[in-house]
């Protein structure tokens, strides 16, 4: 019987790849999150944090060096 790849991954056989992330703790579960979303919907999301990252880069350099400590 196949496993699917979200049991795979809550449930990983001894010794695989799976298990070892997860013991070297890696969150799997934001794997399959990743996964059941379509191309889009991933696209979106790289797309709203890119615009967080270039805000908050803004930010800090209208607020100057000393405000980074």
């Amino acid at each position: 019987m196949s496993r699917t790849i979200e049991d795979q991954l809550l449930n990983p056989q001894p010794g695989s790849a799976a298990a070892r992330a997860r013991d070297f703790g890696i969150d799997l579960t934001l794997l399959i999150r990743r996964l059941e979303l379509t191309p889009e919907q991933r696209a979106n999301e790289l797309q709203r944090t890119m615009r967080s990252l270039a805000q908050a880069r803004l930010s800090l350099q209208k607020k100057g060096p000393d405000s980074r400590a």
